[in-house]
């Protein structure tokens, strides 16, 4: 058994991988593009759609000899899969079909004051009543959730998050998880953005990238031979931490909202928002040069870390960084160290972390059908149609930020969050 049991799950893999396309096909196109017999493919198509994870199509008209055929299509409506983008400031969430088209999709303001398990069952509310008031019935099946902060390899706990503290252990992992009863996974936000660009964005796949997410917070990820590098520790990468040369301050102090405001602050500078400066570039003159300072030292260090082909920016801060201040930057790092990175803004925009985080669901989901990651990784997706998607779709009311304790684990006793403690993290 154990001789055939794996070319048998490996021409299963290879069917589903076809159908994934999202194409109307006949028996006969899935023969030539697997290679596979027409035994084999006749045989496997029957078992999907018995499972229901196929479906028989309109009649294929051939010429010639030989039966007429109806074409089969991957059944979009066997499950759902869900993406929540959670920052620091805002919340998005988008609740997609096996194929990754959207359905229904949220924003909403992140209720930052609530304590870990209120914040949880905010969250796993949220999801729940997209699911039921917009998935017509169909059921969930993963969720991916990624969080503003250092999230350990295996996804289990948060090590730390500057601006959402209360997150930090495990308290919120497992809550949200245990409320939602799907298979739940957590993972760094940057780290996502990523592999949202990778899936979705024009980044070339085998090319090594850099990104930087910069909105409340500053992250960034890395990505090799078009995979995304995890570390252990969650801490690959956080680049923010360190401090300006000679300097206290760190690089997430100029080159994100939340802390530039600040840091204007302190020197006397009363801004409301980090894109005021921006918006007045001869009034805030000096600080804007040592903004631009700090993002070309850090663009220096990962340009020496990982000599990636691309930099890639994405988050609100990101946009008030033109063409013309990025293409010098890149100039400069290029004169400097001789290692030359296109440095640009996302071609995703904030939609890069939401996208990934689906992805990663759809990764999940596929992985419990049987799909190897090789053929996985061959679906030919339509990346304009999936981003189209996303746009058009309805998008849910905002819903209430006052969030209710949860039920499953009444002995949360995680305390809220202050602003002292979360700038104590990390």
């Amino acid at each position: 058994m154990a001789t055939t049991s794996l070319p048998r799950t490996s021409n299963r893999s290879a069917v589903i991988a076809a159908l994934l396309s999202g194409a109307d096909m006949d028996r006969q196109r899935l023969i030539a593009e697997t290679g596979l017999s027409r035994a084999t493919v006749f045989r496997i198509v029957d078992d999907l759609m018995t499972e229901s994870l196929a479906l028989e199509g309109v009649r294929v008209l051939r010429e010639g000899p030989g039966r007429q055929s109806t074409s089969v299509s991957f059944n979009h409506r066997s499950a759902l899969v869900c993406g929540v983008d959670l920052g620091g400031t805002n919340c998005r969430v988008v609740v997609a079909d096996a194929l990754g088209r959207a359905l229904i999709r949220s924003r909403d303001t992140t209720p930052r004051d609530a304590s870990a398990g209120e914040l949880a069952a905010w969250v796993a509310g949220r999801i729940t009543d997209l699911v039921d008031r917009h998935g017509d019935g169909v059921p969930l099946h993963t969720v991916t959730i990624g969080l503003p902060g250092v999230v350990t390899g295996d996804g289990r706990s948060v090590v730390a998050s500057h601006n959402l503290g209360q997150i930090k252990g495990t308290g919120f992992i497992e809550t949200v998880s245990s409320l939602l009863g799907v298979e739940t996974a957590v993972g760094n936000d940057s780290n996502l953005a990523l592999r949202g660009e990778l899936q979705y964005g024009s980044l070339p796949d085998r090319e090594t990238a850099v990104l930087l997410a910069m909105g409340t917070g500053l992250g960034s990820a890395v990505s090799i031979d078009g995979q995304v590098l995890l570390g252990r520790t969650g801490l690959l990468g956080e680049f923010g931490r360190l401090p300006l040369p000679g300097r206290e301050e760190r690089l997430r102090d100029l080159l994100s909202g939340a802390d530039l405001v600040a840091y204007a602050r302190g020197r006397g500078v009363r801004v409301p928002t980090a894109r005021a400066l921006f918006e007045d570039p001869e009034a805030y003159a000096p600080l804007l040069a040592e903004v631009h300072g700090a993002l070309a030292h850090l663009v220096t260090v990962v340009a020496l870390a990982y000599e990636p082909g691309t930099v890639v920016l994405t988050g609100g801060f990101s946009e008030s960084f033109d063409t013309a201040r990025l293409t010098a930057i890149s100039d400069q790092v290029a004169d400097t160290v001789g290692v030359r990175s296109v440095v640009r803004r996302s071609d995703l925009g904030d939609s890069a972390g939401l996208l990934g985080s689906m992805a990663s669901s759809l990764g999940r989901l596929y992985d419990s059908l049987g799909v190897s990651a090789e053929d996985a990784a061959s679906v030919a997706v339509d990346r304009t149609l999936i981003i189209r998607r996303l746009a058009d779709c309805p998008t849910a009311p905002t819903a209430p930020t006052t969030p209710t304790a949860p039920t499953a684990d009444p002995a949360d006793t995680t305390p809220r969050s202050t602003h002292d403690e979360q700038m104590a993290e990390g």
